[in-house]
This record gives structure tokens, sequence and C-alpha cells, in this order.
């Protein structure tokens, strides 16, 4: 059995040149995820309960989990390897019989995927975050830095204890993101900044 550290979303500092910073942690440790500023913003959006005309990517997701009985156990930052972050979505289905009905039976499924996808699905059903104990003891502690550390000139609010409630300057690039009604292709961070990112 691996063990995990519970986390949650702290705090999001953007836009950075690779997008945006999300502080993930706890009361012993933060740590910084860069995303893409599209992902960041779907992020931002789930955290502001806002809705949209039309599904994007993670919304379709979300129907077509609901259309199968798929409910979004947890996320767990599961590796970081080259100074990326790798995660795991964990799914549970519920199992219907031969007539269609539920039998009370349920399915787990595991699948790799983007941190910056799980940390939408799991704002979007109120899921846990975890990261492996691994992970969590490699990652440098950045708690009380400014948010001059990540490039920016300046940061977002504190995620409130009971909850994650994020910053009110994500700057022009968050901004468009949210308006526009389609993903372009890709979204991941580029450069060849040092910084630890996602997969």
């Amino acid at each position: 059995m691996e063990e995990l550290e519970k986390v949650s979303i702290r705090r999001i500092i953007g836009p950075t040149p690779q997008g945006a910073a999300v502080l993930v942690g706890n009361e012993k440790k933060t740590f910084a995820v860069f995303v893409g500023p599209y992902e960041a913003a779907a992020m931002v959006r789930e955290i502001n309960k806002e809705k949209l005309p039309r599904p994007l990517t993670h919304e379709l997701l979300q129907n077509i989990f609901i259309g199968f009985d798929v409910k979004v156990k947890k996320v767990i930052v599961s590796d970081l390897a080259d100074q990326t972050y790798y995660a795991t979505l964990v799914l549970e289905q519920q199992v219907r019989g031969s007539d269609g009905a539920l039998s009370g039976q349920r399915s787990e499924v595991r699948i790799d995927a983007r941190p910056s996808d799980c940390f939408v699905l799991a704002l979007k059903n109120s899921a846990d975050i975890f990261v492996t104990k691994d992970v969590f003891a490699q990652v440098e502690d950045v708690a009380d830095q400014p948010a001059q550390f990540f490039g920016l000139a300046s940061g977002g609010e504190p995620a409130e204890e009971t909850g994650v409630e994020i910053p009110d300057a994500l700057g022009d690039e968050l901004e468009k993101a949210l308006e526009d009604d389609e993903e372009p292709d890709g979204g991941e961070p580029d450069g060849d900044d040092d910084s630890e990112k996602e997969a």
C-alpha cells in the first residue's frame, strides 16, 4: 500500500512564462506545479463556480463520467522525474447487473494523467488530492516564498483553511483564457526553465 500525504490547492500564482504556478501542500510543506494558462483558467473557473455556455474538455470528461456511473475517487501526484510531475487519476465505477440495475459493487481504475487535469477534475468533484510520501520528501518547500520567486510581479491570495479560494490577480493571459470558447492544441508549459513542471 503506497503511503500518501493529503494536500490541497493552496494558491495559484500567475502568469509565469510557463503559464501559472499552482501551490499544493499542507501544514508541513507546500510545493509548486507549473501548468499552462488554459489549465490554470479551468481551475479558477471551478474555484469560482463559473459555468460555461458550452462544455470544454474537462466538462466533457465530467459528463462522460456521469453517463457511465463513474466517480472521481481521488487524485495522486505520484511521481517526480526529470523535474516533471506525474499524476494518477483514481476512478470508481458502479457496476450494473445484467438487468441494468446497480449491483452495489464498485470497480476501481487508475489512469496516468497530467496533474493539471487531475486538479481540475478534483475541484469539479470535490475529490481529495494526495501526493506520495516519496514525492513529498523530494519537493522544495515554497510556502514562504514571495511571488517574485516564481518570476511574478504579484501573487494570489492564500486559500482559506476550509477550502480553496484563489487569486485576485491571474493576469491578462488567464483572463483571456477564461473568455475563450475552445482550447488550442497543446496547452503544456514550454521553454527550458529549470522549474519543476508537470507531464
